[in-house]
């Protein structure tokens, strides 16, 4: 005799044992529960973003920066790394908000807290040109470094005309800030 295959038997006999993981409790509710209510609060925070995000960058493109700032601060106080690397470097240009270093150090370091490349390659510049810092070749090089490790395009040309104002030494202690940044996961890194 012939046997058929039947998907749904053959679906259901391969879950059988995972079904008990749904019994188990993660806070006092089953597992189930838990990445339902859990799924739900990342929906409902990033759905509250998103427009402002993709509203802020029409705006952006249309040049119309005050707005977008605002729609964008939104966005970056919720905590959104991008949003606070563009808004860092709104206030960097001076584009929908008066020049304001300190103002841009701030929301770059917060997305530089969080891995973005581009904050870190625009901390680098910053630091290369004494906006909002004094001129440092070492600082500058320590960002573009680990803009250049986060994948920023223009990063290497930048930190490599860095090292060239450099000492050995410094370059050596440079490339030790930088690996114990990456190690932590970016925390601490000034």
């Amino acid at each position: 005799m012939l046997r058929t295959y039947n998907e749904p038997q053959a679906v259901a006999a391969r879950a059988q044992p995972l079904t008990g993981l749904f019994f188990h409790t993660v806070w006092g509710m089953s597992v189930k529960r838990f990445c339902t209510v859990g799924l739900l609060a990342c929906v409902l925070a990033g759905g509250a973003g998103a427009g402002d995000w993709e509203d802020g960058y029409a705006d952006y493109q249309r040049r119309d920066f005050p707005a977008a700032v605002k729609k964008w601060r939104n966005v970056a106080e919720a905590g959104n790394p991008n949003a606070q690397s563009l808004l860092g470097e709104m206030y960097a240009f001076g584009q929908g908000v008066p020049l304001n270093y300190p103002e841009a150090v701030r929301w770059l370091r917060m997305a530089a807290a969080q891995g973005v490349a581009k904050a870190h390659f625009k901390l680098g510049s910053m630091y290369e040109k004494g906006h909002g810092f004094t001129k440092n070749p070492a600082m500058a090089y320590r960002w573009y470094s680990l803009a250049d490790a986060a994948g920023h395009p223009e990063a290497y040309k930048d930190r490599q005309r860095m090292a060239a104002l450099l000492d050995a030494k410094t370059i050596q202690d440079s490339e030790r800030w930088v690996d114990a940044c990456v190690k932590s996961l970016y925390r601490g890194c000034e």
